[in-house]
């Protein structure tokens, strides 16, 4: 059978072919995100929803604030070719952010790209447990110290859809 005939039957069976697989390291290194997540300082209906998509090859993560719609989307993928994660985040205030990173020490570090003179952000996440995680978000100039902007804890409140 030729190859596109194998894309165009797994296309209209609802099938994903074989080499689509986002599998094991280092495509699992961002799992313990997965599921949905509340920070208990937060409004009691706020929350993030993470799920896996793309054929597991992307990690959609959707903010829900107390109103019920949706405050900002990510999009997390493994980068093969730079051997490190990327983040694309959008949000309600208009603010689009690319951040790039990888776990490391025990932690998971995301830090965007340079915005308007020079200034960047940096979310990282520490104390990975399967019913929690904390978090800091960070901002810093194109020189100086990294200043924090938010600390906290985010409660699992659900379980990750496989």
């Amino acid at each position: 059978m030729r190859p596109w005939m194998v894309l165009v039957f797994c296309a209209l069976s609802g099938l994903e072919p074989a080499w689509g697989a986002c599998v094991g390291s280092p495509y699992d290194q961002f799992d313990f995100w997965l599921g949905a997540w509340h920070d208990p300082k937060a409004p009691a209906a706020e929350h993030y929803t993470v799920s896996r998509t793309a054929g597991g090859c992307a990690i959609e993560e959707v903010l829900t604030g107390a109103d019920g719609k949706t405050q900002g989307i990510g999009i997390s993928g493994w980068d093969n070719e730079r051997k490190q994660w990327r983040q694309l985040w959008v949000d309600k205030d208009r603010i689009v952010t690319t951040y790039v990173g990888a776990p490391t020490k025990g932690e998971f570090v995301l830090t965007s790209e340079p915005k308007s003179g020079g200034l960047r952000w940096r979310y990282t996440y520490r104390n990975i447990r399967p019913d929690g995680v904390d978090a800091t978000y960070e901002r810093r100039g194109e020189t100086g110290p990294w200043v924090e902007e938010w600390s906290g804890h985010f409660d699992r409140i659900g379980l990750p859809v496989r």
